[in-house]
């Protein structure tokens, strides 16, 4: 009991020594990560005590104006740290999300947003206990997550500065505007084109991992839901030509045929399928032809195995929809050649 008392007071600051508030960090970590290994059902006493110093625990591992911060060279264990911590306390109360809150602001440090990213990756791809909840529990930050892979798509893109960009040609069936928030692109100086590529990689497995998260589009309109897609998927097509990121191309690509299986297409855009399925995929084709016709990317071979996949992808969706058909508007990119 005293030992515990005393972890409970190190945490809030009452020790005296950052030293003894670091090790208490770590040691509630650890005990908040053991319990998520036990049956609530089991009402071991280990829930508790856990409840009793989980607040102050995210006060201060989580808290953007005081980063967590134990000193030179200790930056990736903490980060480590605090994915252990963001993990314990989705699988202990995945409804309490104030430090989702904090970890998807705009003004927080970049490693709140990678320690987000990781931990989300993390929590879709271990495997599951009865007892744990699922990653379906935060579909509702799809919008912010979506944000912050456009913003940081956009920080990589013009740093890297070896292709212009590929953007969407105005959509045959869908006339309003794509746009992207700024809420992020304030923040100029915090991560280095490095750090950058970092994150984008780990959004870009994230979207590998569970394409529906960031696919969720709750309350939307069947044009909004067109137009998010549109541009997460343009966002993964420009990654595919970069040479000099080649791990990011390669998980781009595995991204794109993830997002072309037949039942993810339809989630696209639930309202309007099939149309959105010839906007948007007849549009990746074209981009994609059009570099590789104009012999700009160094991979071209992996490519092209990889476009083949794609087409068969398509081909399933399609002959699972055959009896369905599209509207006129959408029907002329049949027609339309790459071409044009």
């Amino acid at each position: 009991k005293l030992f515990l008392d005393s972890l409970r007071k190190a945490l809030a600051g009452q020790g005296g020594s950052k030293q003894l508030t670091e090790s208490a960090a770590i040691a509630c970590v650890k005990l908040c990560k053991a319990s998520t290994y036990i049956n609530w059902e089991d009402h071991s006493t280990i829930f508790l005590l856990v409840q009793s110093i989980v607040i102050d625990l995210k006060a201060l591992l989580f808290n953007p104006a005081k980063p967590f911060w134990r000193g030179m060279g200790s930056q990736n264990a903490d980060v480590e740290l605090m994915m252990d911590c963001f993990v314990s306390c989705f699988r202990i109360s995945p409804h309490n999300n104030q430090h989702f809150k904090v970890c998807l602001a705009a003004s927080s440090p970049s490693t709140f947003h990678f320690v987000l990213v990781n931990s989300l990756h993390r929590i879709i791809t271990n495997s599951h206990l009865d007892w744990w909840p699922k990653i379906d529990a935060v579909y509702c930050y799809s919008g912010e997550l979506r944000l912050m892979f456009s913003d940081t798509l956009n920080r990589v893109i013009q740093g890297v500065g070896t292709h212009a960009p590929l953007r969407m040609t105005p959509s045959l069936t869908f006339k309003g505007k794509m746009t992207t928030s700024l809420k992020f692109k304030e923040k100029t100086t915090d991560l280095d084109t490095r750090s950058y590529k970092c994150l984008l990689l780990a959004l870009v497995k994230l979207i590998h991992a569970d394409p529906k998260l960031m696919l969720h589009n709750p309350v939307k309109q069947a044009p909004e839901m067109q137009s998010s897609t549109a541009e997460l998927i343009t966002g993964l097509v420009q990654l595919v030509p970069l040479t000099n990121t080649t791990q990011l191309s390669q998980e781009a690509m595995e991204a794109l045929l993830v997002l072309h299986q037949p039942e993810t297409i339809e989630l696209w855009n639930p309202d309007s399928p099939i149309e959105t399925f010839w906007d948007i995929s007849s549009q990746v084709l074209f981009l994609i032809c059009r570099k590789l016709i104009g012999q700009q990317m160094v991979n071209g071979t992996e490519v092209l195995k990889w476009l083949r996949e794609i087409l068969i992808c398509r081909n399933k969706f399609l002959l699972k929809n055959k009896d369905v058909k599209p509207t006129s508007r959408a029907a002329v990119w049949v027609r339309q050649p790459l071409t044009s």
